[in-house]
């Protein structure tokens, strides 16, 4: 008997536990196949965030030669696909906050001018979101949800100069986007602190995160939480060397990746769940191999895109430079690395140095999902 047929004899309740556990690719063919299927795939907002919490995470990358490169690390295959052509002339991307499938993108426009747009590079869905006055250069942005309302995206804008020299004479504004009213308002919220630039901050069950310095030289995790409007010191930074990556870690953690650039070893910290009352960070494990690769070159290169699984390895992918018939190019290499060293290591490209523009991040964390983008 075929399978078509076998599947509506089914409970509904067992077959959207298939389906929550199917990938999304596939899951927009299925749409077709009757018009329960397609308001389940199309419109059950439960049914996507189930479907969300099921699917393992991805890396994103946007390459030079303007394709939007999307990778399994359990297998180092990725696929490729044109990015939106409005990202590749007008508005190329800077950098990008993931969250719940739907990527934060920071742009830069080619006369100078800022935008800023919620893009799903799965249904490849854009929505460009016009500012109150206008973008500035020293912006940062959120992206998350209230706790009582995941479906409630709202996204963070603060300016300003919030460096120590200048933080008492500085008048840094806050503004909240609320897709439901479609605009941005001011909040009364302060942040008298120097928020990382070289470290993007990361969006985990709704909040913000970013590494941030006090006037005492103490790094610290600064928090925005979109239920209450309002930034928390979460805990004190493990100490880092110059490279340093924050990132999620099992759904309700935060991971801090660093990299001593002269003796090339690794530290990984993790915190507990961000959902407790104290939290803090504690050594997850270390890499001390001398022969490990440099996950960041020198600081003009990319920052590099890392998951931190449970078995206690590193999937990164990143760039380096590297000479070849006294040539030099850059390389995008994908590497897995536990604390026996590189198990895994695949370069997926290669550049002249002369035809590579930098990004900022090599890669980005991402889970393909089904959640479209907010109208």
């Amino acid at each position: 008997m075929a399978k078509s047929s076998l599947l509506p004899s089914l409970p509904f309740d067992l077959i959207q536990e298939i389906l929550q556990r199917t990938p999304a690719k596939s899951l927009i063919r299925f749409k077709s196949t009757c018009k329960r299927w397609y308001a389940l795939v199309s419109s059950d907002k439960k049914f996507m965030q189930k479907h969300l919490d099921n699917s393992p995470e991805r890396f994103l990358k946007i390459d030079v030669d303007e394709t939007v490169q999307i990778m399994d690390p359990a297998t180092g295959v990725f696929s490729v696909t044109p990015i939106p052509h409005v990202f590749r002339n007008t508005y190329p991307i800077v950098s990008m906050v993931h969250c719940d499938g739907l990527m934060l993108c920071m742009c830069r426009g080619v006369r100078g001018d800022a935008g800023l747009a919620v893009w799903n590079p799965f249904p490849k869905n854009i929505k460009w979101i016009q500012p109150s006055v206008c973008y500035w250069g020293t912006d940062y942005f959120g992206f998350g949800y209230e706790k009582a309302s995941r479906h409630n995206y709202k996204i963070l804008r603060f300016s300003g100069d919030v460096s120590f020299s200048r933080v008492e004479e500085s008048d840094p504004k806050c503004e909240i986007y609320d897709f439901n009213s479609v605009s941005w308002r001011s909040i009364d919220a302060e942040f008298g602190v120097d928020v990382d630039t070289d470290c993007v901050g990361v969006s985990v069950e709704g909040s913000m995160y970013w590494i941030a310095l006090r006037k005492e030289a103490e790094f610290f995790i600064l928090s925005f939480e979109f239920s209450l409007e309002t930034f928390t010191e979460v805990c004190i930074c493990s100490p880092f060397w110059e490279t340093r990556r924050l990132g999620c870690f099992n759904g309700d953690r935060l991971s801090l990746l660093t990299q001593d650039e002269e003796s090339m070893e690794i530290h990984v910290w993790v915190t507990n769940k961000l959902s407790d009352v104290v939290v803090s960070f504690s050594k997850y494990f270390s890499v001390t191999r001398s022969d490990l690769p440099a996950l960041q070159f020198h600081g003009d290169m990319a920052l590099p895109g890392y998951f931190i699984s449970k078995k206690r390895s590193i999937m990164a992918w990143c760039e380096g430079d590297e000479e070849d018939d006294d040539k030099w190019y850059t390389c995008i290499t994908f590497y897995e690395i536990d604390q026996g060293g590189v198990r895994k290591q695949i370069e997926t490209g290669r550049h002249g140095l002369s035809e590579y523009n930098d990004p900022l991040i090599c890669s980005y964390g991402y889970v393909p999902s089904l959640i479209p983008v907010p109208k």
